[in-house]
């Protein structure tokens, strides 16, 4: 029977006494009155980097002033790392002012003025996102297993379009092809406009794309990819030596600040490879509150049925009014979250798995459909749904190769020279991502991160041939630096 003839299959079985009777409690609290916030068009902020050339004594991180330009905020909001990394290009994200007292109303045009320059992109922007988002989800969520996986297709999209302003030639075209994109200069209009449409952190909600670039400092860059990466992708770009464990903290630094901390287990053991010539790393980072949130009281043990057997877990209770979707093979509803969107609750019917239901087009389409949906109707709904905290870490490499991403995995065909004009046998080593969603009675918290390592040979001031047809003096240390053998070797027989 197909939930969108029951309309209980959203909630699944469970405990009669796990969904107490709401009825009367919501009758007199009635449906949430939305505000309706009017607003004036203001100019975009556009976000503001500070280009250092390579080659002069940089000041470390974090500056107090300098690194912005006259018209940029004083104090950008963007991570900074910190004295162990020398800037190149220092991201400056756009203001929204803090979320105000709703009975002021001159603050609430000036913070509804700031979000709607934010969200008036040009119509288009996200031409090719569906189809990216269709194809990589296919890719990394059907093969889960049982186990949990979560993905976020937009820090793969942020992290794949810095790739492609690295990479040039047909590497660049493989990238460009999975993100349905038909140039260079379409993705980076594009990504500009993604990042800014979603960006949001005014206190009350987080939506924050946040991107950087740890490069080796014997590498000479590319000041004009620099300052794409910083313009486009509102990327910060660093220097430092990756064999040093600083430079490493630094980093490490970066990600759990860009990501609150939600991901400091997966972050503590990110490190640079001594032949690192580059790491990416593309992170997402959101929060926001329920717009009617759980009532804890109403909070209760129940069953889940997971695929490894019944688990006892915490399930809130709710009764709402609220659209219910259906297709084929589900049926959904949606929470909504203060000035952040939405989380789609999808259930498959009874024998459908959810790994078969992620390459059903009737879902994808819903997924992606942010109009009208045909399959609707607005009902009361008691809603019973288990607190979860939920992470997995993928590897994206085989993934992006089924995407038709692999040139850039072979040192012998991968092209870096927008980044480096002098740059062969450098490939993408690594390409992980790591994500975390968890919800309670009050709202949703969820952070990504991509990571990609670029390695290759170490980067030479110069070129020698050094042939040991000779005697030769070796010596062994150990870890502490205390020399435990020393020897000369006149013939190695």
């Amino acid at each position: 029977m197909k939930n969108k003839d029951i309309l209980l299959d959203v909630i699944g079985d469970v405990d009669e006494d796990l969904v107490p009777d709401l009825t009367e409690k919501n009758k007199k609290s009635g449906i949430a009155k939305l505000a309706a916030l009017g607003g004036v068009c203001a100019a975009a902020v556009i976000g503001c980097v500070l280009l250092l050339p390579r080659g002069t004594e940089h000041s470390a991180l974090p500056p107090s002033d300098g690194l912005s330009a006259p018209s940029a905020p004083s104090v950008p909001s963007a991570p900074t790392a910190d004295e162990n990394a020398y800037c190149l290009a220092l991201a400056d994200y756009p203001e929204i002012p803090s979320y105000p007292d709703e009975t002021d109303r001159d603050a609430m045009m000036k913070w509804s003025s700031a979000v709607k320059a934010l969200r008036d992109q040009p119509k288009g922007y996200k031409d090719g996102f569906d189809t990216f988002f269709a194809n990589s989800t296919r890719t990394f969520l059907t093969d889960a297993g049982g186990e949990n996986v979560v993905y976020s297709p937009l820090s793969l999209y942020m992290a794949l379009g810095i790739s492609a302003e690295i990479s040039g030639g047909n590497t660049r075209q493989q990238i460009l092809d999975a993100l349905c994109q038909s140039d260079i200069d379409t993705l980076r209009a594009n990504s500009k406009a993604v990042w800014q449409a979603n960006y949001m952190d005014d206190g009350m909600a987080k939506c924050v794309l946040a991107t950087s670039l740890w490069i080796n400092d014997s590498l000479d860059c590319n000041a004009d990819t620099i300052a794409s990466a910083a313009d486009n992708y509102y990327s910060s770009v660093y220097r430092g030596d990756p064999s040093d464990d600083n430079y490493n903290a630094a980093m490490q630094n970066w990600m759990n600040s860009a990501a609150d901390g939600l991901l400091s287990d997966y972050v503590r053991n990110i490190k640079m490879d001594p032949e690192m010539v580059l790491t990416l790393a593309s992170t997402v980072n959101y929060s926001g509150k329920w717009r009617e949130q759980f009532d804890k009281e109403l909070t209760k043990q129940g069953i889940f049925r997971s695929p490894q057997g019944e688990i006892r877990c915490e399930f809130m209770n709710t009764q709402t009014n609220t659209s219910y979707f259906w297709g084929e093979r589900f049926g959904s509803v949606s929470m909504q979250l203060e000035n952040n969107g939405e989380m789609r609750l999808i259930l498959p019917d009874e024998g459908v798995s959810p790994e078969e239901l992620i390459n059903d087009d009737e879902l994808l389409a819903y997924l992606t459909n942010t109009g009208d949906y045909a399959n609707s109707k607005f009902v009361t709904v008691d809603l019973s749904l288990p607190k979860f905290d939920v992470s997995s870490d993928i590897d994206l490499k085989d993934g992006l190769n089924r995407l038709g991403i692999t040139d850039i995995f072979d040192p012998t065909a991968a092209d870096l020279t927008p980044l480096c004009d002098d740059l062969d046998g450098i490939s993408l080593s690594k390409a992980e991502q790591d994500t975390r969603v968890l919800i309670d009675e009050e709202g949703c918290r969820a952070a990504s991160l991509t990571v990609m390592q670029y390695n290759g040979a170490a980067m030479p001031e110069d070129y020698i041939d050094l042939v040991f047809d000779r005697p030769f003096i070796f010596e062994i240390m150990s870890e502490t630096g205390l020399p435990l053998f020393v020897g000369i070797v006149n013939s190695p027989d």
